[in-house]
This record gives structure tokens, C-alpha cells and sequence, in this order.
């Protein structure tokens, strides 16, 4: 007999928007097959490719981001509560009703809280406290804990009833592609030394002031993010994308390509203030290249404390120019082997049983 599993809180299954999408495309394609999981497809996640053997997916006319995502999880949760055994939290702005629903039927509660979403800038006064309640009863009610960041153990109460389990993210490249004509004329910085950011356009991730250090060198500086949904993304794209030593590229979704531009830049900088193991850094120690960091603990543990790391943007330049050979600032392979996603899903697998 399988186990029932709803995952609730992400887009969908092949989707395009961050950790924990990625993270159920792997769960549905490395499942064990006494699993079976019930899987959310939002408005803006259709799928054209075929869906993995035992998984079943919903799809609802809603969107999963926004305001529209507290209603997004509600709705999930009550389509799915009563017709599976485990439910798998991605965030946990879903929980207050599951606590009102425990009481009426035995199941299994996975929380994989995020990160500390009560500080990002992006959330108003209301949004903070609701986020920061949520995560109050997650680990009141939850079964099991899931961190993806050690450092996140800080913010967890001193009595937690759950177990606790620190669980990455997992990291793949694509090296089917190569450079070729064609490709360079649709990227021209690959005829030249660039340095590469990939992150989405949040205040917290610091786009706007890693292009305010690159602006006027002689350094080419490649960000890839989804600048035309946010405001904050829209005027760094407004004001960085004319500068010849700049490329800015806007929502870049095809894995090969994405794979290809990593593979061939001189050094990663890694921005994000306030992510767990971010998945977009996780894929760079995978990648085997130069990381240069912004200095905060959950980075330090993401490359056990190897690489490169800054607290001022003004230092990366200087950095560059002392430093023409970047190899030492390599993480270790076996810090790329930890981020190998057959562990992790193994992992979350014995948090269902």
C-alpha cells in the first residue's frame, strides 16, 4: 500500500520560481514507488511535458505568489486533508488551518519552514506578524521540522515537540550545451571574462548595489533574474541594462542555457541577506566554480566557510584585481557531493513514515 503524500505550497510541478519547485520536481521524479503524491499546479504553472508515474496534480485557477498564495494553500489544504496521509508544508503560511483540522483526522504534518520570511522588506507590518505566527504554531504542531540551513536552528524555541531535521537543497548542471556561433550571438558576453549573479529581484538580495559596483569598470558583470515582476527589479533593469559592461537578462528558465552561462563565468557572487542554502548557490559549488560571498552565517554554512566573502561591495572590485586566479576559492568536492539530490530526497523520504 503507498503512502499518500500532498505537497502543499509551492507552484507546481515544473515550475519555474525557485528552491522548492525545483525541490518537488525532484521528490515526483526520485520517488519510491510505495509513495504517491498529490501535487498543486498553480495558474501560472502549466505543464506540457508527461507527469512521473504515481503522482496525481490539481491544478487551481490561482495564483501561488502574492496575496493570492494564503488562499492558494488554504484551498489546497482542504481539497487534499481528508484523502492523504502526510502533508508536506513548503513554508508555512498554510498552517493555522491545519491546526483547526488535526483534531478531526490522523495525519502527519512535514514542515519545511523557509527561511525567516517575518524580515524580508517585501512583506508589510501585518504580513510579518501573520508569517511569524505561522511559524510559532509550526513548531508547536508539526511532526517533523525541516531546516535547509543549519543556522536556522537559532530562531527555533527551546521546547520544540517535533523532531528536527537540517535538509539543502540539491544541485544538478546540464553540460549538454557548448558554445557555439549561434550562442554567442545571442549572449555576446561569452566572448569575454564575466562574473555571474543569479538571483530573483528582491531588496534583500542586493542586485541593485552589485551593479553599482560593477558600473564604470572594466569588469563584466552578468545578473540573471526575473527583473519584470517586481517593481524593486524593474528600476535596477531600468537603470543598468544600457551599461556596455552590464548584462542584464530577464527571466532565463531553460536549464541548458542557464547551465551553459554558469559553466563559463570567471567567479560567482552570491547576494542573498536572507535565504537559508539557496539553490541558486547550492548549483554553483556543484558547478565547481569560484564563489565570492557576501558575508552572513547562512552562506558560511551553505560552503562550510570555503570561498571568498565580502561585507562591503566596494571590496569586490579591488578583490578582482588582486586576485587574477580564483581557483582556492573553489568549495571542496565534497561539499558539492552533500548537495547530491538522491540523498536529500532519501532524506524527506523518512520523514513520511
Amino acid at each position: 500500500m503507498r503512502t499518500r503524500i500532498a505537497i502543499i505550497g509551492s507552484h507546481g510541478l515544473y515550475a519555474n520560481y525557485g528552491g522548492w519547485d525545483q525541490l518537488v520536481n525532484n521528490l515526483a521524479e526520485k520517488k519510491s514507488k510505495n509513495i504517491e503524491y498529490l501535487i498543486f499546479n498553480s495558474l501560472e504553472s502549466k505543464i506540457s511535458g508527461q507527469i512521473p508515474p504515481g503522482v496525481k496534480v490539481k491544478y487551481l485557477n490561482i495564483r501561488a505568489s502574492g496575496f493570492q498564495g494564503l488562499f492558494y494553500d488554504f484551498w489546497s489544504i482542504c481539497l487534499c486533508f481528508w484523502k492523504v496521509d502526510v502533508l508536506l508544508l513548503l513554508g508555512t503560511q498554510g498552517i493555522p488551518l491545519v491546526f483547526f483540522l488535526l483534531p478531526f483526522i490522523k495525519i502527519r504534518l512535514v514542515s519545511n519552514i523557509g527561511g525567516i520570511e517575518w524580515e524580508r522588506p517585501k512583506f508589510n507590518y501585518l504580513a510579518k506578524l501573520y508569517l511569524k505566527f505561522c511559524f510559532k504554531v509550526s513548531t508547536k504542531i508539526s511532526h517533523s521540522l525541516i531546516l535547509d540551513n543549519f543556522y536556522y536552528r537559532k530562531i527555533l524555541p527551546e521546547k520544540v515537540t517535533a523532531s528536527v531535521h537540517i535538509i539543502p537543497y540539491g544541485g544538478t548542471i546540464d553540460s549538454s550545451l557548448i558554445i557555439t556561433d549561434a550562442i554567442c550571438e545571442k549572449y555576446p558576453f561569452f566572448n569575454k571574462k564575466y562574473y555571474l549573479s543569479v538571483s530573483r529581484a528582491l531588496e534583500d538580495n542586493l542586485i541593485l548595489e552589485l551593479c553599482e559596483s560593477f558600473a564604470g569598470t572594466l569588469n563584466h558583470l552578468v545578473i540573471i533574474s526575473n527583473f519584470s515582476t517586481s517593481v524593486y527589479g524593474t528600476k535596477v533593469y531600468e537603470k543598468y541594462n544600457e551599461l556596455s559592461n552590464i548584462t542584464l537578462i530577464n527571466g532565463l528558465y531553460n536549464k541548458p542555457e542557464l547551465d551553459l552561462i554558469r559553466r563559463n563565468c570567471t567567479a560567482y557572487i552570491h547576494t542573498h541577506t536572507l535565504c537559508g542554502t539557496a539553490p541558486s548557490l547550492v548549483e554553483m559549488v556543484v558547478c565547481r566554480k569560484p564563489i565570492i560571498s557576501i558575508d552572513i552565517p547562512q552562506n558560511r554554512y551553505t560552503l562550510n566557510n570555503q570561498g571568498f566573502y565580502f561585507n562591503d561591495f566596494s571590496v569586490i572590485q579591488s578583490f578582482i584585481e588582486v586576485n587574477p586566479i580564483l581557483d582556492q576559492y573553489i568549495p571542496a568536492e565534497e561539499i558539492a557531493e552533500s548537495y547530491n539530490w538522491g540523498k536529500i530526497i532519501k532524506s524527506y523520504e523518512t520523514l513520511f513514515f
